[in-house]
């Protein structure tokens, strides 16, 4: 009797330890890939203080349903956490590419958690840290728009990042996709737009050094191009606005305040076309060069002025009277004191123009 129910015993544990297989083969995980969004990836905000996001990504196994969620990050003062949404149709069996959106308010960071389920059952989940809601721009033009300045400079707010085409980085200095390898005004911008407005902000460079406006003319320039290839990176309405700062190499070849006007509303109408959506453009005043004379200057000065009477441009910033050693390094490019005043200069024009209220004293979880 003894042997018969150890023989019993040990009949039951195998089919036990066989049956326990059996399930744990089907629970197995399936793999989801996300492509959109990734790590600290910022959407910009629209009109109504919202943005449907991105959420795209492959499934390797059959689902039922793609959905996600968004948690506001501790310490933030702006922006709503949203609960399981389906991004993909329900009902619906999925498997392979998928694509859908999730409603955003400004604001985060928010933790993003994106999962698969089959009934109750999850097959695989995917968090994401860092995602936001917040200002996008891209600055484009010559070495004052690039990384000429002195010193670097480095982001202080977290919140501040620069996209170098295929990743969000922290905003540190040189920015990807400038030429040149020292500082620029754009991190110190970010600092004052994230502190006043409580939402993340993103930067994208095509400026180069040295290039003339008639440089940038569409369609076959090599430099309208990548303009054009850094703004559709970010979809439709997916940018706030490009950040021009340009003209000094204008005024060594005399360009006249008519021709600079007309060349810049050529690229801003095409970008436009390009993309698909009536995209702002802030033009600073910018002409001065050691190497031209007053006139000349005055010229490509005129005709930044004539973009924004013409309203084909807002207004930027006027840095044509930041100079000598107490605002640049070398006489053209802007230190220490020079790249602040440049990036308080931007964001007072941005402020005006965008009509932006300072919710510096914003409390957690504000909506709107």
């Amino acid at each position: 009797m003894k042997t018969t129910g150890i023989i019993l015993d040990l009949a039951l544990w195998v089919a036990l330890l066989t049956a326990g297989t059996c399930l744990q083969a089907e629970a197995t995980e399936a793999t989801l890939v996300l492509t959109s969004p990734v790590s600290c990836h910022v959407f910009q905000r629209g009109k109504s203080d919202q943005t449907a996001i991105l959420i795209e990504g492959t499934i390797s196994d059959p689902v039922d349903v793609i959905e996600a969620k968004a948690d506001l990050a501790p310490g933030a003062k702006r922006g709503l956490s949203v609960g399981w949404n389906a991004v993909t149709p329900q009902k619906q069996v999925v498997q392979g590419q998928f694509s859908g959106r999730l409603t955003l308010s400004a604001g985060g960071w928010h933790k993003v958690t994106v999962r698969a389920r089959v009934g109750t059952r999850i097959l695989a989940e995917q968090v994401l840290d860092k995602v936001g809601i917040g200002e996008v721009f891209v600055t484009a033009g010559q070495s004052n728009s690039a990384n000429f300045g002195n010193p670097r400079q480095t982001a202080q707010d977290d919140r501040v990042v620069f996209f170098d085409g295929k990743s969000f980085v922290h905003a540190q200095d040189p920015i990807p996709g400038g030429c040149g390898g020292g500082g620029s005004p754009w991190a110190l911008l970010g600092d004052r737009i994230a502190a006043a407005q409580q939402v993340p902000v993103c930067f994208r460079s095509a400026s180069l050094n040295w290039t003339e406006v008639a440089a940038w003319l569409p369609p076959d320039t090599a430099l309208y191009k990548n303009l054009s290839s850094c703004v559709r990176a970010f979809g439709k309405d997916g940018v706030r606005a490009v950040l021009w700062h340009q003209g000094e190499s204008d005024t060594l070849v005399k360009t006249s305040a008519q021709t600079y006007c007309d060349r810049v509303q050529t690229i801003v109408e095409t970008l436009n076309k390009d993309c698909g959506y009536q995209l702002p453009w802030f033009v600073a005043q910018a002409s001065f060069h050691p190497g031209s004379q007053a006139p000349e200057q005055k010229l490509v000065a005129q005709g930044q002025q004539m973009l924004w009477a013409k309203k084909i441009c807002s207004q930027g910033p006027a840095t044509d009277d930041l100079l000598g050693a107490a605002y640049r390094h070398d006489g053209v490019h802007f230190n220490q004191k020079g790249l602040e005043k440049h990036a308080e200069r931007w964001f007072d024009s941005l402020s005006q123009e965008l009509n932006w209220k300072n919710l510096s004293a914003s409390k957690p979880g504000i909506g709107n």
